[in-house]
């Protein structure tokens, strides 16, 4: 399956685990460092790349927009604690659709990369 990952910045170890956690071992990456023009630059992102899964960082009127718009696409929530290296520790995925937001992969130990998969692989 394709990802497309929306930041300046590449998955982290922890990110790059739960993207093969939730949608199979093989699936492929696209970086995609796009920058929003307006509100609804996200929802028409996504609508244009129905070929894959979106997950992205931007802000929260894009993200309500997409929502409202009904557009399938993920977000990440880090851990709110630094740990030694600086670094933030992904706590959740979460898969927003259909007019719900869900919590499809869990880790609740800050200072780990793995966590646990809470729906069956996503194709």
């Amino acid at each position: 399956m394709k990802i497309y990952w929306l930041s300046r910045h590449d998955l982290s170890p922890a990110q790059t685990r739960a993207v093969r956690d939730l949608h199979g071992e093989d699936a492929v990456v696209v970086k995609d460092a796009v920058v929003f023009a307006d509100a609804d630059a996200l929802a028409e992102y996504i609508r244009g790349h129905e070929d894959g899964f979106v997950y992205a960082v931007a802000g929260a009127p894009h993200y309500i927009a997409a929502a409202l718009g009904y557009c399938r696409f993920g977000v990440f929530e880090n851990h709110p604690a630094r740990r030694q290296d600086g670094s933030f520790g992904l706590a959740a995925v979460y898969h927003v659709g259909d007019g719900a937001q869900t919590k499809v992969w869990v880790n609740t130990d800050p200072m780990s990369d793995t966590g646990e998969a809470l729906i069956p692989v996503v194709r």
